[in-house]
């Protein structure tokens, strides 16, 4: 696998007093990044083929740059971090190919780092870090998003990551949605989970106060959890810049405070961000948005 880094992300304000994350994250090469352990690693997948193929709307393959762009304008979290951005790795012809190599990508980035952060790109990313941890053990998802994506398809595309999750092995009581919006939702695929023994939480739940309890009780059960983002689980007053924007989602506030919680858990070892989508988001709302979500995922 190959990974293309871009150092004009990290910004700096050039004053030792009030330090950015652009000052002290660092793109190491494969090599240097294997010698070493890491707090955090990054890793980018831009690309939104597969929104494209599940008809929505274009743009998430330019959104780990505007992730990165806002995130290292930001002040670190913690003293002394070690954070490795990889880049964005290199994407080919053959979307099903790059699907494998994500794979491969993730667990090389576990294999030296606690937590490794994705960068989408559609959601159809989603599926590699899931598939990346099963490899050590029983492993559960949370994901925040206004859909399922649990639509049957030998295509890989953006509908199909929890679908490809619950067929490959993941068990059903180690599956949560939160956030979900009833408008959005065919019946189908609520029967679907259901039957799996999944668990949904619709965006009308009081979801700060269940967000401990899932947590509590998947790290009892699980070696490892993927956290999932979704950028349509926020309303589009603050996430216009998405595939499918929703006028019913949650606040930023709300989000940022689930988010908080589930990332206190160290068996959360990966965290992913997708569907951003630039050329759509208005003042760069969403952009801004994701970029503090990830910012939990460094404390």
């Amino acid at each position: 696998m190959r990974f293309h880094s871009d150092r004009s992300v990290l910004f700096s304000r050039g004053e030792p007093d009030d330090p950015r994350l652009g000052d002290v994250v660092r793109m190491p090469s494969v090599e240097e990044f294997s010698k070493l352990r890491w707090d955090a690693a990054i890793i980018g997948f831009p690309d939104d083929r597969g929104v494209a193929l599940n008809k929505g709307r274009a743009g998430a393959k330019n959104g780990p740059k505007a992730i990165r762009k806002w995130l290292y304008r930001l002040v670190p979290p913690t003293r002394n971090s070690a954070i490795a951005d990889l880049g964005d790795m290199a994407m080919t012809d053959d979307l099903h190919h790059d699907h494998e190599q994500a794979v491969g990508a993730v667990m090389f980035g576990l294999s030296h780092a606690k937590r490794v952060l994705i960068f989408g790109g559609g959601h159809d990313w989603g599926f590699a870090p899931i598939k990346a941890l099963m490899s050590g053990g029983r492993t559960g998802f949370v994901n925040l998003d206004a859909h399922l994506d649990v639509r049957a398809s030998r295509e890989e595309h953006s509908g199909t990551s929890y679908w490809r999750a619950l067929e490959s092995g993941i068990r059903g009581e180690d599956a949560v949605w939160i956030g979900v919006q009833r408008a959005s939702l065919a019946s189908a695929h609520e029967e679907y989970v259901y039957a799996k023994g999944g668990q949904i939480f619709f965006s009308e739940t009081q979801l700060r106060a269940e967000i401990g309890g899932i947590m509590q009780a998947m790290g009892k059960v699980c070696h490892s959890v993927d956290l999932s983002l979704d950028m349509d689980v926020f309303c589009m007053g603050h996430a216009p810049g998405v595939s499918a924007p929703q006028p019913g989602g949650m606040s930023a506030a709300d989000g940022l405070a689930l988010i908080r919680e589930a990332l206190l858990h160290p068996f959360v070892r990966t965290f992913g961000i997708y569907e951003l989508a630039p050329e759509l988001d208005e003042n760069e709302k969403t952009a801004r948005l994701a970029a503090r979500c990830a910012w939990e995922a460094l404390r």
